[in-house]
């Protein structure tokens, strides 16, 4: 070792550069020298009496030599103090260069993973975009005809193994599309019958206002022939009554006749009219019931779509809120790992990571040994 104590003709000798370096890091490591600089300056200064002037000389000049030795150690210690500056100064520019090479590296060989994730994800939408499709086809209008056109093309689609694994959903879609379609055909269909039915009874009612006109106008041209025999019958009544009493009775009896026979057939002519009427009021009623039936069915029918749709509209909701929370607690425990693996900084080599592995610091994670 180095004796650190040793005078020289202006100060005290100090340690090699690579001793002192050790004692500048080392803590309190330079009390041992300067215990011994300031032990050796106050022996000597002892000797000299501040009397005389020679001993006032002595007494400065033992004061200068602690000045050059403190001069000394601090160009030393600046020697060192640059030294390491350039030192970290390399190292910083090495961790850079590192860092840098090492980040291009991590991003080109992520960079495939990263472009097959997206192809995936671009894969994914156009199928989600094709289910869309199917679930939400629709007629071009309400009529039986534009639902029968939108069931046939649902019905040609072929769901085949170019779906990937959306295969079975599009199998499903296209079922739940076709009994969404299928049921408001359905719905169709009685409301055209419903029409065709309307327009067949205003036609009947028509007929049978015709058919009553008809019947009015014979009646009618009955009771002016009745009237014009009747007319008849009282010319020659008379005329027979002025030739002979026998014919006149016979005249009297026939106008009797003829006059009952108008009646009855007035009051059958009422009978036929009543029961047309009350026919008619039947038939009427009879039609009454059977929209109010239909009205009754294509309600039900829409209440049962409407809850169905809601039931569907549910379930995808349950299903979204699922996949998000599914999606959130994957995020955190990525978050926990992530930290828990930044914390170790430099120090994240394989060996330390399966150290911490073990030693239960990764959370989410469990080795059993």
């Amino acid at each position: 070792m180095t004796d650190m104590t040793q005078a020289t003709g202006t100060a005290l000798a100090l340690p090699e550069p690579t001793a002192l370096a050790v004692l500048f890091k080392a803590e309190n490591g330079l009390d041992p020298l300067l215990a011994r600089i300031e032990a050796e300056a106050t022996a000597e200064a002892a000797q000299y009496s501040p009397e005389t002037a020679k001993g006032r000389d002595a007494l400065k000049s033992v004061a200068f030599r602690v000045v050059k030795s403190k001069t000394e150690l601090e160009r030393r210690a600046k020697e060192l103090t640059e030294q390491q500056r350039r030192e970290v100064a390399a190292v910083n520019a090495g961790r850079n260069a590192a860092v840098e090479r090492l980040d291009a590296l991590r991003d080109k060989i992520k960079a495939p993973a990263i472009a097959w994730e997206a192809a995936e994800a671009d894969r994914i939408e156009k199928h989600k975009t094709r289910l869309a499709a199917i679930q939400n086809a629709a007629p071009e209008s309400e009529t039986s005809e534009a639902y029968r056109a939108i069931i046939a093309r649902i019905e040609a689609m072929q769901i085949t193994d170019a779906w990937q694994e959306f295969t079975a959903d599009a199998g499903k879609a296209k079922d739940a599309t076709l009994a969404r379609l299928r049921a408001g055909l359905a719905t169709a269909e009685v409301r055209e019958a419903q029409e065709a039915e309307i327009a067949r009874l205003r036609a009947e009612a028509a007929a049978r206002e015709e058919s009553d006109r008809l019947r009015r106008e014979a009646e009618e041209a009955e009771a002016a022939r009745i009237a014009a025999e009747k007319a008849e019958a009282d010319r020659l009544a008379q005329i027979e009554r002025e030739k002979q009493e026998a014919a006149e009775r016979a005249a009297k009896a026939a106008e009797e006749r003829a006059k009952a026979e108008a009646e009855r057939a007035a009051k059958e002519a009422a009978e036929r009219e009543a029961a047309i009427k009350r026919a008619a009021e039947e038939q009427a009623a009879q039609h009454q019931r059977e929209l109010q039936e239909a009205k009754r069915r294509e309600e039900a029918a829409a209440q049962a779509e409407r809850d169905r749709i809601a039931r569907e509209a549910a379930a995808a909701e349950a299903a979204r809120q699922k996949r998000a929370a599914d999606e959130a607690h994957r995020a955190k425990i990525r978050a926990d790992i992530a930290a828990a693996l930044a914390t170790m900084a430099g120090r994240a080599t394989p060996e330390a990571i399966a150290d911490a592995l073990m030693a239960g610091l990764i959370p989410h994670c469990e080795v059993r040994l």
